[in-house]
């Protein structure tokens, strides 16, 4: 007679981590679990469509725009999903809370703020400056053909 996994053995693949590791752990894992529920709510009622003949045009566009920003919302609450993924696994090696770029411990206002954060407030701040410089460039290069 084989064994049939029960809700303990379940239970037991969870993680056993203590302190400040297990709220990082329970935080993470909370809002993966809102935001995965989120993005179905949000792709379920973005899919749909219930346009009558007849429909006046003007309702259709909202519709339609309406629509697409639901897209666009689920689409970024995924990149959340994935981050809060990613954060899990630095948790698991033990890297959480280090700066990807600098290896520096990020600020714990930041990570309560952002939990998956993977960069301290400065290499953030750097990035979005570099961002900033490169959307300028091609900005200006666009501006001059």
């Amino acid at each position: 007679m084989t064994k049939r996994p029960t809700q303990i053995n379940i239970q037991l693949d969870e993680p056993r981590y203590r302190g400040t590791k297990r709220k990082r752990y329970e935080a993470l894992v909370s809002l993966r679990d809102q935001l995965i529920e989120q993005v179905g709510l949000l792709s379920g009622n973005s899919l749909s469509v219930n346009h009558n003949a007849g429909e006046d045009m003007a309702d259709i566009g909202s519709d339609n725009f309406t629509r697409e920003m639901g897209l666009s919302v689920a689409s970024e609450e995924g990149k959340k999903v994935s981050l809060i993924q990613e954060a899990l696994k630095r948790l698991e090696k033990g890297n959480f809370g280090k700066c990807i770029d600098c290896k520096v411990s990020i600020e714990e206002g930041r990570l309560n703020a952002i939990p998956y954060a993977k960069l301290c407030v400065k290499c953030k701040s750097i990035r979005e400056e570099n961002e900033e410089d490169n959307f300028n460039a091609y900005a200006a290069e666009e501006l001059t053909e």
